[in-house]
């Protein structure tokens, strides 16, 4: 018996469409749900505030206003923590990308 593949394609793809109908209302009643994009707008922004403090705290230890440097290694490692969080996930999106890129239909 041949296998058809147009039906096979067209009962996957009519599967996908319901799903994502259903799991659309699903995400739309969940309120914890958090966009892709706002969850990496906020990852950059998140990066970008505490480079900022990070760099007026230095500049205030240079000039002699503070010499608070426990604050400073603190302010330091949110920074740190802010990049390594931001490239992975940096990293997770490349390899979703990846993934979906490597299936064929």
């Amino acid at each position: 018996m041949p296998i058809n593949t147009n039906d096979i394609l067209n009962t996957v793809i009519n599967n996908i469409n319901y799903n994502s109908i259903n799991n659309k209302n699903d995400v739309a009643e969940n309120e914890n749900f958090i966009p892709f994009k706002d969850m990496f707008e906020d990852a950059i922004k998140n990066v970008t505030e505490t480079n900022a403090t990070v760099q007026t705290d230095i500049i205030k230890l240079v000039t002699g206003e503070t010499d608070d440097l426990h604050t400073l290694t603190i302010n330091l490692a949110k920074a740190d923590l802010a990049i390594q969080t931001l490239v992975q996930v940096r990293n997770k999106a490349l390899d979703a990308y990846n993934e979906i890129m490597r299936i064929t239909l």
